[in-house]
């Protein structure tokens, strides 16, 4: 019996004040969840079931069952396109996205001279002026294709390229057409990656750097370091910003602006939320098999 008793023995005060510290963390998220997304999600997925009119009394529901979702699944014009678009360009950004972070977070955490300062230069314009930089650029390019003879040099230089990854290299066409892409928005990539930089940067300043003195010690080399201590400790971390990743770059598709534009802008608010629903599934889906991919090689440092 006194060993039973020992076994269930009861949590420290000290545990359960931080059990209480973090419920009350938790409170503002809990909220915030409660009235401003659970409340929303359920009047969404009703109105998605319901044919849905406005007139002087309020909203008017019409149940119609599932005719909403075969609509914008099958008779629609461009959302099952834009679905199935929004999704094969997202994933490939994903990756592009969190490669380029960890190797920018791996860079800046680095013992250099001035690495304060090369921080904040790296940072500023990412988390500060993203837009603004975007438009210069923008206008950069837009003055560049006004000048004529500029160009037609651009031009003539791309398509040199282009020739000669064709017929020198002997690339196929659909992995130049991919190359060229990612070389067209690498702007875009830098821009979307200053949360994902910065949580990276925090998890590797969390890295003991005992952990890299015995490494050292046994022999390694900075790539088996890299390996077999960095990327181990920060995978956690890398399961979490592929699915902020994910999430973020499904807001900045365009089927955001269809779904609104079917609700707000042609009135047809059952079609709009049968869109909503099915690509907050569709989202929930990939998010559900990427976690279930990358937490079975999560390395968690207990």
């Amino acid at each position: 019996m006194q060993e039973t008793k020992k076994k269930t023995k009861k949590p420290s005060s000290f545990y359960r004040r931080q059990d209480r510290w973090g419920l009350l963390m938790m409170t503002p998220w809990l909220i915030g969840v409660v009235f401003f997304f659970l409340k929303p999600l359920v009047e969404v997925c009703i109105y998605s079931f319901n044919d849905i009119t406005l007139d002087t009394t309020g909203v008017q529901q019409s149940w119609v069952g599932g005719s909403n979702y075969v609509y914008v699944l099958r008779t629609h014009a461009t959302f099952y396109q834009e679905l199935i678009t929004t999704f094969a360009k997202a994933l490939p950004n994903t990756v592009l996205i969190i490669f380029f972070s960890l190797f920018a977070a791996v860079l800046l955490n680095g013992k250099f001279k001035f690495r304060g300062a090369a921080r904040v230069l790296f940072f500023l314009p990412i988390v500060l002026a993203t837009d603004l930089i975007s438009v210069e650029l923008a206008g950069v390019a837009v003055e560049g294709l006004e000048s004529g003879s500029e160009a037609a040099g651009s031009m003539t230089g791309a398509m040199m390229v282009v020739q000669f990854l064709i017929e020198g290299v002997g690339l196929p066409m659909d992995l130049i057409s991919t190359l060229l892409g990612v070389i067209t928005n690498v702007f875009e990539t830098i821009k979307l990656s200053g949360v994902q930089i910065l949580i990276f940067l925090a998890g590797l300043q969390s890295i003991s750097p005992s952990m890299y003195e015995v490494a050292k010690m046994e022999g390694a080399t900075g790539y088996e370091t890299f390996w077999k201590v960095t990327l181990p400790t920060v995978s956690p971390l890398i399961l979490t910003n592929v699915i902020y990743t994910i999430t973020d770059n499904l807001m900045r598709t365009s089927i955001i602006e269809t779904i609104r534009q079917t609700g707000f802008g042609n009135a047809q608010y059952g079609y709009s939320a049968a869109m909503s629903v099915s690509f907050l599934f569709c989202t929930l889906v990939v998010v559900g098999v990427v976690s279930a991919i990358l937490g079975k090689v999560v390395f968690y440092n207990d």
